[in-house]
């Protein structure tokens, strides 16, 4: 399982027995340097863990919740913790957030029957994912490029400060990335599995990451589950049939569990319609919002009505506008208004805000200067796309995610500080890429370099 692909291996070491019979001794840095390189995944955990400990201890003692999302999910665990989460709580819709974020909420749960309902608890919970995430990115890496690589591109995972951030407080973010990054492992198995032993292994990888997943976001799984089935279509496994077979399978009965209906059909069908009201429903209030809806005075005409707008006939309903009781905000509906907001919406979750945008506040001028990072990862993420087009068992699985879910995070944001937290749901690909970008161009300049 362990097997590097292909890629360049490091020199071996020499050594330290024979540095010291030389009468020189090796540094500690270069000690820890080739540590580091012989143990990829397990030295990214372990630079990834101490850090999100003390961010999370740092938070939870200076600030207690930095997002108001992390009051709601200790509140329900801690009224899941001691039997008070009935039908009763918030008219149904607690039980409904608990269920729909199961694969967060249960294991907070549990620990909060165990140690008490403390924010820290459930804040390292996620520390814990948000590092596996590290080490999963530098084993994908390690084998395809070797252990070099594998190190450098978990580095940058475990250090990577929105990473730091997301999956220090009490967010279910780390999770949904752990999960991607094991669906991407399970796939790569499936593309060299020759034996029933290894195909079942790359199923229960595979399956168990979807399942996880589809109890913690569920726009995300259901185009997780379609890279699945799609992906090994674009590039012949091992055992064809059997692979092709058994992620088909995956695809069309693990979104039934859910209740998202045969390969999710049910879920498309029903959110598909509501593209509109979910980008009205995010920009409604907040400070950076890139979708700015339409204010009416609120009539006592309810229901859909339709109006003209440059010679086309688009269907629009109103919400209740939470600013003042007497207005409204349109609500758009309707394929061509779906298509118009789709530039705007990949703009902002891809690249805003832009640099020197500065000014919206501490968080957005945070994400400001990461955007600075952002920018050449999307580049040697392209230029690895390119160098490893013909490794379409490499490249398939994370180009449809990030396709798909930069696609419908598009149509439903509406405003920058949630678009900026879901986009670290691709990072792990991101940086996967990018890391077959880096290799691709320090090949070339070695190349150069011997000519």
């Amino acid at each position: 399982m362990t097997e590097v692909v292909t890629g360049t291996v490091p020199e071996k070491e020499a050594p330290l027995e024979d540095n010291r019979h030389s009468g020189r001794r090796t540094s500690p840095l270069k000690q820890a340097v080739a540590t580091i390189a012989k143990h990829p995944a397990k030295a990214s955990f372990l630079i990834a863990l101490p850090l999100r400990i003390v961010a999370a201890a740092g938070i939870t003692y200076f600030r207690g919740f930095l997002f108001p999302d992390e009051g709601g999910y200790v509140d329900l665990g801690r009224l899941a913790s001691t039997g008070q989460l009935t039908i009763k709580v918030d008219g149904g819709s607690g039980e409904g957030l608990f269920h729909e974020a199961a694969s967060f909420m249960w294991p907070v749960t549990l620990l909060f029957k165990i140690f008490g309902a403390h924010i820290l608890v459930a804040s390292l919970w996620a520390a814990l994912f948000g590092s596996v995430t590290a080490a999963l990115v530098a084993y994908l890496v390690l084998r395809v490029l070797g252990p070099a690589w594998g190190a450098a591109a978990g580095i940058t995972v475990a250090v990577f400060p929105s990473q730091v951030l997301w999956s220090s407080v009490v967010l279910r973010e780390s999770m949904v990335w752990a999960a991607l990054a094991g669906i991407a492992i399970g796939i790569a198995l499936f593309s060299r599995a020759e034996r029933w032993q290894a195909l079942v292994e790359a199923t229960v990888v595979t399956g168990v990451c979807l399942l996880g997943l589809a109890y913690l976001r569920s726009w995300t799984f259901v185009a997780a589950a379609w890279a699945t089935g799609l992906a090994v279509w674009l590039f012949r496994p091992a055992k064809p049939v059997l692979a092709r077979g058994l992620c088909a399978l995956l695809l069309l009965l693990v979104p039934v569990l859910p209740g998202w209906g045969l390969a999710g059909s049910t879920y498309i069908g029903h959110n598909t319609g509501v593209l509109g009201y979910e980008r009205t429903v995010l920009a409604e209030g907040a400070k950076s919002a890139f979708v700015h809806p339409k204010v009416v005075q609120k009539t006592s005409t309810s229901g859909p009505t339709t109006v003209t707008t440059t010679g086309r006939s688009t269907t629009v309903t109103t919400i209740p506008a939470a600013f003042a009781a007497s207005e409204a905000l349109v609500v758009p509906h309707g394929l061509a208004n779906d298509l118009k907001a789709l530039p705007t919406g990949i703009i902002a979750f891809t690249l805003r805000p832009f640099p020197g945008q500065f000014g919206g506040g501490l968080s957005y001028d945070f994400a400001g200067v990461e955007e600075l990072v952002y920018y050449p990862l999307y580049v040697l993420a392209i230029l690895g796309l390119v160098a490893y087009r013909r490794r379409r068992e490499v490249i398939a699985f994370p180009l449809l995610v990030i396709l798909s879910v930069t696609a419908i995070a598009a149509e439903t944001e509406g405003n920058l500080g949630s678009a900026f937290r879901h986009r670290d749901q691709l990072l792990w690909a991101v940086v996967f890429l990018a890391a077959l970008g880096a290799h691709d161009l320090y090949q070339r300049w070695r190349q150069r370099q011997t000519a």
